[in-house]
């Protein structure tokens, strides 16, 4: 039998997300976006990076950059991989920078239609081989995967109009529920067609799941990792440096 951690031998894109300015983990004005900060001695954009970089089957790199930091992030890929790597504009919204990204390598580095690729957070740093094997996997068999966790929080859906305190609740029983993460990987065709239908109507998805689902393309659930927390506020940040340093 094979590693279960590699990948099957179908070449893998990835799409990193790092597009966004990043205001809510920030401590001061001048200081850089959250995914152009250091955190265990390299910047975050190449911490969750470099997992895919370990893996054999992944062939280009995309990240979806603001204008401002995207020479940090080409010297940044230059340093850390010799894969073809393309650095684009971010979007207005988080489809935006993806359909930014997906055109952009269609155009450098043209994936075969049943290519796979990958799409991550710049954010999540703390991604592992066995995740996006598994996503991998999942996502050959049936054309997309996305990883989820359990939730914890008891959910509920506010039904009626008004503030919050004057509002009727709607419980969502929990174990139904999942949290998801990224990466997500899809088969090349179909994404890149559902991102341009996303970019022709104005469509706007939180995820790259959401956008596949709603084009009749649902993608399967894969067990995700709590240890896989996306970086948000200044004390994430501050969490992920004594992680990647060992500290408690």
């Amino acid at each position: 039998m094979g590693d279960p951690r590699r990948p099957p031998a179908i070449p893998l894109h990835v799409i990193v997300v790092a597009g966004g300015e990043g205001h809510r983990a920030r401590t001061g004005a001048a200081e850089a976006p959250k995914q152009f900060q250091v955190v265990g001695g390299r910047l975050l954009l190449l911490q969750g990076l470099e997992t895919f970089l370990a893996l054999p089957g992944t062939v280009s790199v995309t990240v979806a950059a603001p204008p401002a930091w995207q020479a940090v992030a080409r010297t940044a890929l230059a340093a850390a991989t010799a894969l073809p790597t393309t650095v684009c504009d971010g979007g207005a919204t988080r489809t935006a920078s993806t359909c930014n990204a997906a055109e952009a390598l269609q155009h450098a580095c043209p994936p075969r239609d049943d290519d796979l690729v990958a799409v991550h957070d710049a954010a999540r740093p703390w991604v592992t081989a066995e995740l996006v094997a598994r996503l991998a996997a999942a996502a050959a068999a049936h054309g997309g995967a996305v990883p989820g966790v359990e939730v914890t929080d008891t959910i509920v859906v506010l039904e009626e109009a008004g503030d919050d305190s004057a509002r009727g609740l709607r419980y969502l029983p929990r174990a139904g529920l999942r949290a998801l993460q990224t990466p997500q990987v899809f088969r090349w065709r179909p994404f890149l067609e559902a991102h341009r239908w996303a970019r022709a109507t104005g469509a706007a998805f939180t995820d790259d799941g959401g956008l596949l689902a709603a084009r009749g393309l649902p993608p399967v659930l894969v067990p995700g990792e709590p240890g896989n927390l996306k970086i948000t506020t200044a004390e994430d940040l501050a969490a992920a440096r004594a992680r990647a340093e060992g500290r408690p």
